[in-house]
């Protein structure tokens, strides 16, 4: 029997999530996007209040994408496993966005992440806070 290597399996999980949130992102799609979080995340971003449910994270990125948001970068800094299919990611991102007169603008980022991995063996966001850095 294999040993178990709960780092590996976090750090490869996590890398996966955030693969296939940069995907969505590209395509502006906000309910594949939701899907990676847990059907009961905290979604906490800048400026606002607690989100609560896979529902209201969708709605969140739906209202990004229809305010110009078009691409996001995700960078892990840190991967640990806290045992037991948990783990956390401190990263670091690149949200790109068109503005009303057409032209763009890059927020960068910073953020972290809880992560479960659930019954069906995918890693998704269950407690997550991020916010903008000065540049």
């Amino acid at each position: 029997m294999a040993l178990s290597d709960p780092e590996g399996e976090a750090e490869m999980g996590i890398r996966q999530f955030n693969e296939a949130a940069m995907a969505a992102s590209r395509s502006k799609d906000a309910l594949a996007k939701a899907a990676l979080w847990t059907e009961n995340a905290r979604f906490l971003p800048p400026g606002g209040d607690v989100i609560t449910g896979r529902a209201g994270v969708q709605a969140f990125w739906q209202s990004g994408f229809d305010r110009g948001a078009y691409d996001l970068v995700l960078e892990s800094v840190e991967i640990r496993s806290l045992g037991d299919g948990v783990a956390y990611e401190i990263g670091r991102s690149i949200a790109r966005l068109r503005v009303a007169d057409g032209s763009t603008t890059e927020v960068r980022g910073k953020s972290l992440c809880i992560f479960r991995r659930e019954a069906d063996g995918i890693w998704r966001a269950d407690v997550d806070i991020f916010n903008a850095v000065e540049t």
